[in-house]
């Protein structure tokens, strides 16, 4: 699952700070209380978590922006402080768009023609991942299947520092660990609910087919004792049908010929059909119209999109470029370090500076809003639009249809005269009826033996998506059997990760397991059997944590499951004093760096964060450190903040 980070801005009531994100390992080290965890919290938070709401918080910070990609789109995902239950989602690349996400599944679809209905799932459909369906309710076997929520995964990309050393992954939470539950059966590929689906559609597929072969068989039989067995019985019998009817239908319209009486008025009729082809004409240039204005209203939204990127690369352009002191001209290189500034004129150009373009981060905020809400007003407009255009387009066909009824109504009016010979004309119809009805019983009768044979063929043509389904259902037994090698895989690396950091009490000889009912893992030592919870102190809580998140994603790494490549961990070496063990926070780190360096991995991306940097034994490409501490060239996260 391709992820990556690229950059964070926090916007302040007086500034906006900017981390950029090394392409493999971000290592953030200082004192205490400088920012470095809320760097990792408001990473959670644009991914659609909860804050945590620190004085520095609720009284300086106005909104976030994570620029990450997902899968082959560059996406920007923003929130500020007020945004409860939305994240702001812009992203450009194979497709473009900019929507207000909701964190909780909604009704409506955020994409036209997509099941896309939350920020979860658009995070998914950005990746090029289809997550699997798992119970809304878990305890309730008859809740319907919801998507996987990407929440349940970054429990597994974000360690987070508060329950780092007292929850292994939420497990023992009786609500959350099924959600952590059901993340490891997606990223193993055990999920045996897809298997219950595949078998119940096969099952579903087979008795249509057998349903459908009943009923061409009884059909047949039925035809067969009324002389209907054939296409060719049926058109025969129609044919002669025909041309009775042809015959009586000849023999009333010499009789009309023949007589001299005025025919039935049909004025009315005739100014009704000019009245309604003009209102046709005029819904359908309507229409017209109405096409014209939705595709400019969705070119203006993509202008709109386009500009919101443009300025924010301005803004971020200004902030490199303020205080630049020139000593030639950029235009044509001549000395301008001696010119003196005149009544604050430019030294450069000699011109006011202009105090409006200074930028004022608040300003900023409101101008992105406000283009934030001119592309909502625009895209609530199109889909106006949109339904008017449906509700015109059916009026447009029903006006259709009711002219060809006038039409035909027409045609018959005139067709139809008062004659003194009304009883031979009446006796006539009368047989010319008869006909009809039997031409047209005929023509529906006519119409069954194609039914059977289509109804035959569609029997046929399940034949195909009941092998596709045997195949699917046999594959994904297949995969459940993978499973239970990705499984072991996360255990023996779960070992060999403990065994390379000099875990305390792991030997060599130890048996590490996971069992795929509860996804606990336990080491055996002889007649000794703990886990996370038996491991007593909180160390060797937050070692266990750390290495068993090394070792999913490492497992993911070597048998390509769908963990996203992004490990952001707060803390690792909490509870673990460097001084007293020394070898075992350089171990750890080593092999953390191990992972990072490591020259087949497919994209795995660091960040960790602790009290002093670690820096790794040997550098390696797309490694980098930031100190945060209230100091020259070394500051906090909010700089101008002092307080609790």
């Amino acid at each position: 699952m391709k992820m990556r980070l690229r950059h964070l801005l926090v916007r302040t009531r007086r500034t906006t700070e900017r981390l950029d994100f090394a392409e493999v390992v971000t290592f953030l080290h200082g004192p205490v209380s400088t920012g470095k965890s809320t760097v990792a919290r408001l990473i959670n938070y644009c991914m659609g978590g909860d804050l945590e709401r620190t004085p520095a918080v609720q009284q300086e910070f106005v909104s976030a922006e994570l620029g990450l990609m997902l899968g082959e789109h560059e996406c920007t995902l923003e929130r500020s402080a007020e945004d409860t239950g939305i994240v702001r989602v812009t992203w450009s690349g194979p497709s473009m768009g900019s929507v207000n996400a909701p964190t909780n599944t909604q009704p409506a679809s955020l994409m036209e023609d997509l099941e896309v209905h939350s920020f979860s799932d658009l995070i998914f459909h950005l990746c090029g991942v289809t997550p699997i369906k798992v119970r809304k309710r878990s305890r309730d076997p008859e809740s319907p299947l919801v998507r996987l929520s990407i929440r349940d995964i970054w429990r597994y990309c974000y360690l987070d520092q508060t329950h780092m050393d007292s929850s292994f992954f939420r497990l023992e939470d009786p609500f959350r660990g099924r959600k952590s539950q059901d993340a490891m059966r997606f990223f193993t590929g055990l999920h045996s609910e897809r298997l219950a689906e595949l078998e119940t559609e096969l099952m579903r597929a087979v008795d249509d087919q057998r349903s459908k072969r009943e009923a061409v068989q009884q059909i047949r039989s039925f035809m067969d004792r009324f002389e209907f067995g054939s296409e060719l019985d049926v058109a025969a019998q129609l044919e002669n049908a025909t041309a009775g009817l042809a015959s009586v239908q000849k023999r009333a319209a010499d009789l009309e010929r023949a007589r001299h009486t005025e025919s039935h008025p049909t004025d009315d009729l005739r100014d009704s059909l000019r009245e309604l082809g003009a209102q046709i004409s005029s819904v359908a240039a309507a229409i017209a119209d109405s096409r014209e204005v939705i595709d400019e209203q969705t070119a203006l939204r993509a202008e709109l999109i386009t500009a919101k990127t443009k300025a924010e690369r301005v803004d971020h352009a200004r902030d490199v470029l303020e205080g630049v002191r020139y000593e030639r001209c950029p235009e044509c290189g001549a000395e301008v370090s001696d010119r003196m500034a005149v009544d604050q004129h430019c030294r450069l150009c000699g011109s006011l500076p202009d105090r409006a373009r200074e930028g004022n981060p608040m300003e900023l905020e409101a101008f992105r809003r406000d283009l934030n809400e001119r592309i909502d007003q625009i895209a609530d407009s199109i889909e106006r639009r949109k339904q008017e255009l449906a509700r015109s387009t059916r009026r447009l066909t029903e006006m259709r249809a009711r002219k060809a009824t006038l039409d035909r109504r027409l045609g018959e009016e005139l067709a139809r005269y008062d004659s003194v010979h009304m009883e031979r004309v009446r006796e006539l119809e009368r047989t010319s009826a008869t006909l009809l009805e039997r031409v047209r019983f005929l023509k529906e009768l006519a119409r069954m033996p194609q039914a059977v044979n289509e109804l035959e063929e569609r029997a046929g043509a399940l034949q195909g998506q009941i092998d596709r389904l045997r195949t699917t259902s046999s594959q994904e037994r297949e995969r459940l059997t993978k499973a239970d090698a990705n499984i072991a895989a996360i255990a023996d690396e779960f070992k060999r990760i403990m065994l390379a950091v000099s875990f305390p009490g792991v030997t060599g000889d130890d048996q590490v397991t996971i069992d795929a009912r509860n996804w606990r893992p336990t080491v055996v030592h002889g007649e000794q059997v703990w886990s996370f919870w038996d491991a007593g102190s909180g160390g060797k809580k937050t070692l266990f944590n750390v290495c068993y998140a090394l070792a999913v994603h490492a497992s993911a790494m070597h048998c390509d499951m769908p963990v996203p490549g992004i490990l952001i961990i707060d803390s690792p070496t909490k509870n673990i004093s460097e001084d007293e063990n020394p070898e075992l926070v350089r171990s750890l780190y080593d092999e953390i760096y191990r992972l990072a360096a490591y020259p087949d991995q497919p994209g795995l991306q660091f960040l960790l964060i602790d009290s002093d940097l670690v820096p790794p034994s040997e550098g390696f490409a797309g490694f980098c450190d930031r100190r945060m501490a209230d100091e020259p060239g070394a500051t906090s996260l909010i700089p101008y903040y002092t307080g609790p």
